[in-house]
């Protein structure tokens, strides 16, 4: 099942009972939290478009979301870029962020 988001700002909680894969058009700076509903085992993707301003950035709560070497994923700025995510639940709060597959083109 895909969540389909076209003003995603501010703090966002995915909703993982419901969803596994999230499209986000971000329309201010989002900071993803925790869902509260995560599975081990569950798996995913995260598709992040920038609206036709841009440059909006994504953070996430340190205590749940998990990136590779601990660095920050950086998203494309340019107005409309996609991005995409992969995630990996290993347990309860526990959700490893992939690297960011950058600047897709809009089919």
């Amino acid at each position: 099942n895909t969540n389909t988001n076209t003003s995603v700002s501010g703090n966002t909680a995915p909703d993982f009972s419901q969803y596994t894969n999230f499209i986000f058009t971000l329309t201010g700076n989002v900071t993803l939290t925790d869902p509260g509903d995560e599975v081990a085992g569950q798996s995913g993707i995260f598709v992040f478009i920038q609206d036709g301003t841009g440059s909006r950035t994504l953070s996430h709560a340190a205590d749940q979301y998990f990136t590779a070497g601990g660095t920050a994923i950086t998203l494309s700025t340019a107005a409309n870029s996609i991005d995409v995510v992969p995630y990996f639940v290993q347990a309860d709060g526990k959700i490893h962020l992939g690297a960011a597959q950058l600047a897709f083109a809009d089919a």
